[in-house]
């Protein structure tokens, strides 16, 4: 009798061990499988800016000082379009082809998402978190928006407000520059490059951009895309081998993107 009691408790202590053990396994298990869908996932830094003039510098600081390297832990992607036009292809391109659910977005403020009013701006970031379910982070004005949570009032009105402002902002912007230029030409102030004044190497870069978009969009050679956009040919295949050597790619959408992250230009 005490036999069959012993070896009773045996056997469930041995129930007992099996079951924990397996619990363990189990959710390293789950650690693990959690780790490798967290590698999948993608962040995406995505910066815009208004006129050619602006600079990329001062939004790429910004997201490195918060820890985004482009090519170590992200990927950049660059674009040069105002904010009244809904022809943004670079942004679109993400939306589209590239990003995935559980990706994040990462921008330097609001603007950089829209500039189309409150309610287009509210309707994207909806369609972000909510539709394509993924996360939005907006660094300037502190939102952290986790995909599949939907807005709730109080943040739905203090993104209106900073979307209001950010309008606000752009037009005071447009209307002291509209000002300035009246006034000086008024004073006999010539405004612009004056004729024959060399091109910048920011200048040059941009041309180099529509250059080689030309060729990548109307499915051109070098040449018929020079003589378009007025970029020498020579200097096109001078920056062009360049960026062969830098990047270690002759493809040109991927040199593309690098190219529009560039703050030195030409390339050494």
């Amino acid at each position: 009798m005490n036999i069959d009691k012993r070896q009773k408790q045996r056997n469930t202590y041995l129930q007992n061990e099996i079951k924990s053990i397996s619990n363990i396994l189990i959710e390293e298990f789950k650690k693990s499988y959690n780790v490798v869908e967290e590698i999948k996932r993608k962040i995406f830094c995505y910066i815009r800016i208004s006129t050619d003039k602006q600079d990329y510098i001062r939004q790429k600081n910004i997201l490195e000082e918060r820890g985004y390297f482009n090519g170590k832990n992200c990927t950049y992607l660059c674009e040069t379009y105002t904010g009244k036009t809904n022809n943004r292809p670079i942004f679109d391109d993400l939306l589209k082809n590239k990003i995935n659910e559980g990706d994040t977005i990462v921008v330097e403020s609001l603007t950089r998402l829209s500039r189309g009013g409150i309610a287009k701006t509210l309707d994207l970031i909806s369609d972000l978190i909510l539709k394509k379910k993924v996360n939005v982070y907006i660094i300037k004005e502190g939102f952290n928006l986790k995909a599949g949570e939907e807005l709730d009032a109080s943040t739905s009105f203090i993104l209106g407000i900073f979307a209001l402002i950010a309008k606000f902002e752009r037009d005071i912007i447009s209307e002291r520059t509209k000002d300035s230029l009246r006034a000086k030409k008024v004073h006999g102030t010539k405004t612009g490059n004056a004729i024959g004044h060399p091109r910048t190497n920011k200048a040059n870069q941009l041309n180099f951009i529509k250059t080689l978009e030309m060729i990548i969009n109307n499915n051109v050679g070098q040449t018929k895309a020079s003589i378009k956009t007025g970029f020498p040919k020579y200097t096109f295949n001078r920056d062009i081998k360049k960026c062969y050597e830098k990047y270690d790619t002759k493809n040109y959408e991927e040199i593309l993107r690098l190219v529009r992250c560039e703050t030195v230009w030409p390339l050494s």
